[in-house]
Order: C-alpha cells, then sequence, then structure tokens
C-alpha cells in the first residue's frame, strides 16, 4: 500500500516538474493566433437555430455598413442595427500593423451566415473575434437575433484566445479605448 502511494507521489511529481514546460507549449499555440477566433457551434451560449433564421432572410435586401480601423481606432465607433434585419458588414484594417476585432457578447447574439475575405469563405460557425492583417479586408454576413447594447474592442499581438476566454495584455481597448458599441434596436 505504501508503495502504491509513493508511486503515486512520485508521478504527481514528475507531472509537476513539466507543467511549465506543457503551459508554455499549450499558451505557444494559442498565442500566436493569425487566425479568427471561433466557437463551437454548438456552444449553449450562442443563439438556437442560427440556420433557421438565415434560411428566412431576404438577403438581396441586406444593408451593407463599413467598419473602418485606422489609427488604432473604429469607424464609426457606434454602429445602429435593427433585430431580424440581414446585414453584411465590411471590416477593413488601414492601419499598418494586424488588430482584432474582439465583440463576443455581440457574435453570440447574432445568426452568421458566412465570412468572406480576398481568400476564403467560412459559413456554420461561431464566431469570437475577427482577425485583419494590415490592408485586409473581411466581410461578415449576419441577422442580429436579439437587441441590446453590446461593447466590441480592439487588440493586437499575442494573447490567448479560448472558446469563451478572450484575454490580451495588448488589448487597444484597454490599453488606448479601441473600443465600440453595436446597438440593436427591436
Amino acid at each position: 500500500m505504501a508503495g502504491k502511494l509513493y508511486l503515486k507521489q512520485y508521478k504527481f511529481i514528475s507531472y509537476i516538474k513539466h507543467a511549465p514546460f506543457l503551459l508554455a507549449i499549450g499558451l505557444s499555440f494559442t498565442a500566436c493566433t493569425g487566425k479568427n477566433i471561433y466557437a463551437n457551434l454548438t456552444s449553449e451560449s450562442y443563439i438556437s437555430a442560427p440556420q433557421e433564421i438565415i434560411e428566412a432572410a431576404d438577403w438581396g435586401a441586406a444593408k451593407t455598413f463599413e467598419l473602418r480601423i485606422r489609427q488604432n481606432e473604429f469607424r464609426p465607433a457606434i454602429i445602429r442595427l435593427t433585430q431580424g434585419e440581414p446585414y453584411i458588414m465590411l471590416v477593413e484594417n488601414r492601419d499598418d500593423i494586424t488588430h482584432m476585432l474582439v465583440a463576443e457578447d455581440f457574435f453570440k447574439t447574432i445568426a452568421i451566415r458566412k465570412i468572406l475575405s480576398q481568400t476564403l469563405e467560412i459559413s456554420d460557425i461561431n464566431l469570437i473575434g475577427l482577425h485583419l492583417n494590415p490592408g485586409e479586408i473581411k466581410e461578415i454576413h449576419f441577422i442580429p437575433a436579439r437587441d441590446g447594447w453590446f461593447d466590441f474592442e480592439g487588440g493586437h499581438g499575442p494573447g490567448i484566445f479560448a472558446t469563451d476566454y478572450i484575454f490580451s495584455p495588448l488589448s487597444l481597448g484597454v490599453i488606448k479605448g479601441m473600443v465600440g458599441s453595436f446597438v440593436v434596436e427591436e
């Protein structure tokens, strides 16, 4: 019995010795993300049945608007939308550095039809944040399903980006006030 207990303690100590190494490897994979941040489609915190909302919409009547990032600022900073109406949001990074558009609370309340970039089309996803290289433009085709006031912020550089958790010490929302809001009305 004492031998088994010693063996368990030895294994536990060997795991602890390797924990910093394993943590560093894990963080390097999550911190060096060069892509958009997605959540699991079945995540309970997102709207249910987004496909039904997307299929019922008249995409020919979708309103298009732009969200520009320039000099570490969002323009416009406040975007007004109507619940249940289809939209195409063009997000353009006009800076010389990579930026993130992080709007997790807003993205949880919209039905995303697709995301387009110069090289990629993505559908059937839930979004947490959007990664934009210098000069890059991305389109998000979506329908707001809930009303409310939803803040967003920008960021760049390393961070930990996991489903339902975002942290970056270089968040420009915190450092420089690179923030804005989506206002969804009924």
